[in-house]
């Protein structure tokens, strides 16, 4: 062999070995399955204790009960009452629950009588006639309300003299106040039958509490007061007008009043006494009382002056 050959024999030997060492540092021994899990397992083992530590007890307060809150009232609705008498002709009836009764002064109401207004047109050529002792600028009309002889607010009305105007309408505010009954109370037109005399006693008849006319008083030629409109009749059937005769009985024009003639007891009702509330009011702002003169006996009636 040259030594050529023989050179290339050994770099060949050498280059072999070379290989396999590089096999072996590549492809190291692999590891089995049953190595893995072992493994797998010792390091879990390891990781986790034998036993859950115990927590540590804090004192965390217990929490109080959330308060129940007060739930907010509804609010009452407030009543819905009349503020006057517009729209309610005289007769009318009204509810109570539409009355203020803290407020009464609204549904009294003093007006001034001027030619052509309505109730210039009421009373013209009959309660009223032009005449050289009243004017109509010294009268006034007067609405407001009343307690009727069923316990109800009823609207009522008069004519008075300018000068009463404010004592009537005070008196007859506090009267309704204290529920003091009135049967009713319309101008006397609304019962008129051609003269001041017998429309006056066809208001009496009706029972009805009134004021001015102008008329001769009862009895007499000379004017009354009512022709002044300084004069009233309060519920006249339970009140009557009555003359004691010179043997000692008794005398009166209307037959719905028989049985108040003789009985004046106050606890009857609506019987005017000086018991009564009217009569104290009345006289009590200068009025006089027909039921204390001594004949005839007008227990209805009250004046002024």
């Amino acid at each position: 062999m040259t030594w050529t050959a023989a050179a290339f024999a050994v770099i060949m030997v050498i280059a072999a070995v070379f290989a396999v060492s590089a096999l072996d540092r590549d492809d190291p021994e692999p590891i089995t399955t049953e190595e893995t899990t072992s493994a797998e397992q010792t390091s879990t083992s390891e990781a986790s204790p034998s036993s859950s530590p115990t927590p540590l007890l804090t004192n965390t307060p217990t929490p109080s009960p959330t308060p129940t809150a007060e739930p907010t009232p509804t609010p009452t609705p407030e009543p819905s009452y009349l503020t006057s008498l517009d729209g309610y002709e005289p007769g009318s009836v009204i509810s109570s629950d539409l009355i203020d009764t803290s407020n009464l002064g609204q549904y009294f109401t003093i007006s001034t009588i001027t030619e052509g207004d309505p109730v210039f047109q009421r009373i013209s050529g009959q309660s009223f006639v032009y005449n050289n002792d009243i004017g109509l600028s010294s009268l006034r009309y007067l609405k407001m309300l009343h307690v009727n002889f069923d316990g109800n607010y009823q609207v009522g009305e008069m004519i008075v003299n300018s000068q009463v105007a404010d004592q009537v309408i005070n008196i007859f505010e506090e009267l309704c106040e204290a529920r003091y009954e009135i049967y009713s109370m319309y101008l006397i037109d609304d019962f008129w039958v051609g003269n001041g005399t017998d429309s006056d006693t066809n208001s009496i008849d009706h029972n009805n509490t009134s004021c001015f006319c102008y008329r001769a008083a009862t009895g007499s030629s000379h004017i009354s007061k009512h022709a002044l409109g300084l004069a009233i009749d309060i519920n006249p059937q339970q009140n009557p007008y009555v003359r004691i005769n010179s043997d000692g009985s008794l005398s009166w024009s209307h037959e719905n009043a028989s049985a108040y003639v003789s009985d004046r007891s106050a606890s009857t009702p609506h019987v005017i006494t000086e018991e009564d509330y009217a009569y104290q009011l009345f006289t009590a702002n200068g009025w006089t009382w027909g039921g204390a003169w001594s004949n005839p006996k007008d227990y209805q009636h009250f004046q002024y002056g």
